[in-house]
């Protein structure tokens, strides 16, 4: 039996259900829908039968020999809930116009579901590309299953032996990358692997520059020694050189295989790679995004592998804790976390309530240990940067799972 051309989809539309929606009703694949919706498949009774059930019309229907029934009106539409999309969106990691292409809907529409009242109405077809796009179910989008629960549930074969211990001011930057980004703790380190290699190779690839900028000075000076009376000393340079090109053969970024020059430039390190960092930061202009070396003991944390003492979003801790020293030592050192502030308290107009409940929540141990520490010699002050959180690396090193702190 074959089923009339869209006949099949008709039906469904009519009842506002997705391919996805249905193949759950009926018991049958939504691959299988999808080619029986093409029109060009034949129906085994069963499956006809599992449909027509699932659509409340006879089998006949579903295969062409009776009749469809008439409309009784528009197809019901489905309803998306806003914080839920924009939820599932980002944790994809997709921008509004990818999602838009992937969905085969406008961007315009996909900002004004997102943006809109808390839950707009959609027709069945949009509600089933977004779901296909994202990776969700229908329910997921709707708003009636959880996007956070399914979030937070571990990944299958979940390898626990890498758990590490961190410290508040980690944890802490964490959120705050959350907070201005989208991704959650678990996908920033889930793309550690490929940020670090395209870090490490970016470094490699902008010492492989200037080698070659220094190889061609280099070779214009020789020029010169048999063009002047003058001589040039250039055995140094190219010693040095030696060693460098034999550093980026062996990928070795910290820079552990070269000699550490006499005198560095101001703000070089001997570290190679600490230096194409501070750089690229330069570059792009990230200050109050992305800080090296800072100057508040409270938040800095210890340089890590090769990195210069660092610290990320100040500026939106700063618009988070009103200026205040006591909201902010208070998430700084652990007191409360920023995933555990209410939401209404994150909105911009309450930042008054905001900073009163969090610095409600700072300790007197912290509150009292910080305020020596503002109270000692500006030396002593900078020495204790070396031993935040009360003696404890920021970031220490790995523990087996399960190991409390």
């Amino acid at each position: 039996m074959t089923s009339e051309s869209n006949r099949l989809t008709e039906l469904r539309r009519r009842k506002g259900l997705t391919r996805q929606g249905l193949a759950a009703n009926a018991n049958v694949s939504e691959r299988q829908i999808g080619r029986i919706e093409a029109g060009d498949v034949r129906i085994r009774t069963y499956t006809a039968e599992r449909l027509a059930k699932a659509l409340d019309v006879a089998p006949g229907v579903i295969v062409g020999t009776q009749p469809l029934p008439e409309a009784t009106g528009e197809a019901p539409s489905l309803e998306v809930d806003a914080e839920s999309l924009k939820a599932l969106r980002k944790r994809r990691g997709l921008s509004r116009s990818r999602l838009a292409g992937k969905a085969k809907v406008s961007e315009r529409q996909i900002a004004r579901l997102e943006s809109g009242s808390s839950r707009q109405a959609v027709r069945a077809t949009t509600m089933e590309g977004l779901a296909k796009a994202l990776g969700a179910e229908v329910g997921e989008l709707s708003g009636a299953t959880s996007v956070a629960t399914q979030e937070e549930e571990p990944a299958p074969r979940e390898d626990k032996r890498m758990g590490l211990r961190v410290s508040a001011p980690l944890h802490l930057a964490f959120e705050l990358v959350r907070f201005r980004y989208g991704p959650t703790p678990r996908q920033v380190i889930e793309l550690a692997p490929l940020l670090f290699v395209l870090l490490a190779e970016g470094s490699l690839a902008w010492r492989k520059k200037h080698l070659a900028a220094v190889d061609e000075a280099v070779r214009r000076l020789l020029e010169l020694n048999d063009e002047t009376s003058l001589f040039f000393g250039v055995e140094d340079f190219w010693q040095g050189m030696v060693y460098e090109e034999g550093s980026i053969e062996a990928a070795d970024i910290l820079g552990d295989d070269v000699p550490e020059p006499r005198d560095l430039p101001m703000g070089h390190s001997a570290v190679p790679f600490a230096t194409y960092l501070h750089k690229m930061a330069d570059d792009l202009g990230t200050e109050g995004v992305v800080n090296f070396d800072p100057t508040d003991s409270a938040v800095g944390w210890l340089g890590i592998w090769g990195a210069e003492p660092y610290e990320v979003c100040r500026d939106t801790l700063a618009d988070l804790t009103g200026g205040s020293k006591y909201a902010r030592w208070a998430l700084v050192h652990g007191d409360v976390r920023l995933s555990e502030v209410p939401k209404e308290l994150l909105k911009m107009e309450a930042k008054d309530d905001r900073v009163a409940w969090l610095e409600s929540k700072l300790s007197d141990e912290v509150r009292n240990r910080e305020e020596r520490r503002e109270a000692l010699p500006g030396v002593v002050r900078e020495l204790a940067k070396l031993e935040l959180n009360e003696g404890q690396p920021v970031a220490e090193a790995a523990r087996p799972a399960g190991e409390s702190r």
